[in-house]
């Protein structure tokens, strides 16, 4: 039986007065690393095999994972908003959509308010409404009853081009303003830059008009929709673009687009992300290329990519048995356990390779394996952690991306461990054999090892990896380690990380903006996106506030009656809204102005039952109220437009709020006020509470673990790091325009788990080589001779793929590349000090 070498000796049996749970797991981890590196290193096909086995068993939950891109997936379910939009829901069905198109003068001197613009525009109306298809999807009043009217200026003359062309340039600024001055048509929603005449004030030019069109949104019908959104409405659109590119300018959004361009743009970032990923593996290939094709370890290098498809697999399969769905986010997983996976080959090889070659593989593997499994299993666990509280934030599809990449770390720790290690002990005998690199078929003549280790290409991994490192613009790490351990070079470092990390605390949470803007996740240049643009230029986003009835209302109560004239009063004296309240309640008082607080019930009921009989209220408000079998009200809607204020966010959780306390100010549990945006907006309500408590949470995890492993002070100073590189990211944020949301709150997440990746293999690399006689200021060279090369060559390959990512069209993967590099930067700078 071979001995273990000497300078990985397995330690000694400690006494029970000095056992702590680092010394203890320092005591246990080497000797448990050890015992399975032998019994992997002496049977490695074996242990390759049962572990594929495990692993395809594992695959096969991937049968029953379901695709999930459901918008509604990016919604806090616990929120205010949601249990809205739920009973909304539930009570009137789903939101319906809306077809809209935008039209911008070229030169004109009434701008649209031309008859050539405005035939123009009519013309598309009518092409799209006259569709069969159109008259089946949209929006009714009444079951059988005609489309509901659009949302435009074009209502002036009814649509009907042979009215709009019988009047001349005048009667057309006339008939505008004249409906304008009777609350005809809300300004604000259809006509955008308005001028009007110095003298009389009225309107002579508006610049753009914009046309919005609805479709009832019902589940059976959602193919046929989203076939006349593609193929009726945008192919219409499209054409009347190109019809009068040379007079005006028309822009086109169906409800669809937005997701269309949207994977459009994820489609794109995809094979950018694969691309990525294969200059990973090039980077790790040429680290481990050597002079000599048998000592060249290439093909171990180009496993990563075998190790990672299983990691990926079998975290997707126990996700399938789970019920937990694939969602675009969960792509995000390959990226990440990529970089995991290079960097824990990269301190697993190293250690391998600064094994004596006299030694026998399975003990060189064995050694190797104590020597660092330590510090993988620390790394994988804090990772594995912060995921998980990751998983707890309330919005689904971060939570089930943080579960898929939780199980993806413990998966490509225990497969590196493993299957890893059995590949790198078959490497090892390939050496021996003298086989090729890349072609282990053909055999070389074989030398003696004492010829192996005086030949010039018999390098060793660390040798060959400050070669690298030597050959980019940094300080040699052999004389960087010598330096930063001075004691003046020490001092004056940290300090100047603490007081930087101290201003860019304060820049980074007093100036760092909330939010995200509705272009971020397109692609540069796409339709959309343009639409939005000329849309926010002239307009701003039109929207409507419904007011929700939960309480059971009885229209012959004159209690009732009163809560209902309370809340559309205030509801009307909101600021923000354009136009009345369209609303049933208000068209009953219309019809019987007679109606008061003396009328009795009787002639109440008897006064809502024949308003609810004529065809006003048939074609209107029929879909707004929901009547049980006593003819009470258990839910009604109504609504106002208002503007939604898409680039203040702070001023729309203003609004939001004002609307809601109008909407309970007859009693909490009488109405609600509910609008889609609030889904999202909600988040911003307290997203720096959100992102604090889960930062912290996740630093308290990642200090508890690392308590675990490392003494602790140097568990403190791995958590001080971590912190230092995300308050620094935080500041980098506001310095580099990057928005705190969702999309950037789960990037510090991930920055919470590399930090400590890098930090706590260097304080594991101190804490061993202390374990073997060293003072502190040796230990610190040792290991960053050592281990810090090894992270460095990991931070390189995760670098150099964020890098390919900033060449993304959409702003998604921009702001991810943002804030990697700077997440490297930062980690490179602190750890090593």
């Amino acid at each position: 039986m071979t001995t273990p070498n000497p300078t990985h000796a397995v330690p000694e049996a400690l006494s029970p007065q000095c056992v702590t749970p680092s010394k203890y797991l320092h005591n246990k981890l080497p000797r448990f690393f050890h015992a399975l590196g032998l019994r992997v290193a002496k049977n490695p096909i074996t242990v390759m095999v049962l572990m594929l086995i495990l692993t395809l068993s594992l695959m096969s939950g991937i049968a029953f994972t379901e695709l999930d891109n459901d918008y509604e997936n990016w919604y806090p379910h616990k929120s205010t908003a949601w249990k809205h939009y739920t009973f909304q829901k539930q009570a009137f069905g789903k939101f319906d959509r809306t077809e809209m198109y935008l039209v911008e003068e070229v030169e004109s001197t009434n701008g649209v308010l031309t008859k050539a613009i405005l035939e123009g525009a009519l013309t598309l109306h009518n092409e799209i409404a006259e569709q069969d298809s159109y008259k089946k999807l949209c929006v009714k009043n009444a079951v059988d009853g005609p489309c509901s009217d659009s949302l435009s200026i074009l209502a002036l003359w009814n649509y009907d081009a042979s009215v709009l062309s019988a009047q001349t340039q005048s009667q057309i600024l006339q008939t505008v303003n004249d409906a304008i001055n009777a609350n005809k048509i809300i300004l604000e929603a259809v006509l955008g830059a308005v001028e009007r005449d110095s003298v009389s004030n009225e309107i002579v030019k508006g610049s753009a008009l914009q046309v919005i069109m609805s479709l009832h949104n019902v589940d059976s019908k959602d193919d046929d929709i989203m076939a006349f959104e593609k193929d009726v409405f945008m192919t219409l659109c499209n054409e009347a673009t190109a019809q009068y590119s040379s007079s005006f300018a028309i822009y086109c959004n169906s409800f669809r687009s937005y997701s269309d361009e949207s994977d459009r743009a994820i489609a794109a970032d995809q094979s950018l992300m694969m691309f990525a990923m294969l200059i990973m593996i090039a980077y790790v290939a040429f680290v481990l290329k050597r002079k000599d094709m048998v000592e060249s370890k290439m093909l171990l290098g180009l496993l990563i990519v075998v190790n990672v498809g299983l990691s990926l697999g079998v975290a997707f399969g126990i996700c399938g048995f789970l019920s937990i769905p694939f969602t675009q986010m969960s792509m995000m997983t390959i990226f990440i356990i990529m970089g995991v996976g290079i960097d824990d080959m990269f301190i697993l090889t190293d250690a391998f390779d600064r094994e004596p070659m006299t030694l026998p593989s399975s003990e060189r593997v064995a050694n190797a394996l104590a020597e660092v499994g330590g510090s993988i299993t620390l790394t994988s666990v804090t990772d594995f952690l912060a995921f998980s509280i990751g998983s707890t934030i309330d919005l689904p599809a971060v939570s089930f991306f943080c579960v898929t990449a939780a199980l993806a770390v413990l998966s490509v720790f225990l497969i590196q461990v493993t299957f890893f290690a059995a590949c790198l002990a078959l490497d090892a005998r390939r050496i021996l054999s003298s086989r090729y690199d890349l072609l282990p078929c053909f055999v070389r003549k074989q030398l003696e090892w004492g010829q192996r280790e005086s030949s010039d290409s018999n390098k060793t991994s660390s040798n060959k990896m400050k070669a690298v490192v030597d050959k980019i613009p940094l300080t040699p790490i052999n004389v960087f380690a010598n330096f930063i351990v001075r004691p003046a070079v020490s001092k004056v470092t940290v300090v100047l990380f603490f007081i930087l990390g101290a201003a860019m605390s304060y820049q980074g949470f007093s100036h760092v903006e909330k939010g995200i803007k509705i272009t971020d996740f397109l692609p540069a240049g796409s339709f959309v996106g343009t639409y939005f643009e000329k849309r926010d230029l002239y307009f701003g986003e039109i929207d409507s506030i419904e007011y929700i009835t939960t309480a059971t209302i009885d229209p012959s109560s004159a209690d009732d009656r009163t809560k209902l004239s309370i809340t559309f009063i205030n509801v009307e004296n909101l600021s923000f809204t354009v136009g009345a309240p369209n609303c049933w309640f208000t068209a009953w008082q219309a019809y019987d102005t007679s109606l008061s607080a003396g009328t009795s019930e009787s002639d109440a009921k008897a006064s809502f039952d024949s308003f609810m009989a004529t065809d006003e209220a048939k074609t209107k408000y029929a879909n707004n109220i929901v009547l049980d079998d006593d003819g009470k009200i258990v839910a009604s809607k109504c609504n106002t437009l208002f503007l939604f204020s898409t680039m203040d966010v702070e001023k729309a959780v203003v609004e939001m709020r004002e609307a809601r306390e109008a909407a309970v100010s007859a009693g909490d549990d009488f109405a609600f006020a509910f609008n889609q945006n609030w889904l999202w907006m909600e988040r911003y309500i307290k997203i720096d509470t959100l992102t604090i408590n889960t930062l912290m949470g996740a630093l308290v995890g990642v200090f508890v673990v690392c308590v675990l492993f490392l003494d602790l002070t140097s568990a403190l100073l791995v958590c001080v790091c971590v912190v230092l590189i995300n308050v620094n990211i935080i500041g980098l944020m506001s310095l580099w325009d990057v928005r705190l949301n969702v999309a950037s709150l789960v990037i510090l997440i991930l920055s919470v788990g590399f930090s400590v990746d890098y930090s706590a293999h260097v304080a594991e690399g101190y804490l061993s080589a202390r374990t073997k006689g060293l003072n502190a200021k040796q230990a610190v060279q040792v290991s960053v001779k050592e281990m810090g090369v090894s992270v460095l060559n990991g931070g390189i390959s995760t670098l150099l793929a964020v890098v390919i990512l900033s060449a993304s069209k959409s702003e998604g993967f921009v702001v991810l590349f943002k804030m990697f590099l700077g997440m490297f930067k930062l980690n490179r700078e602190l750890v090593i000090e």
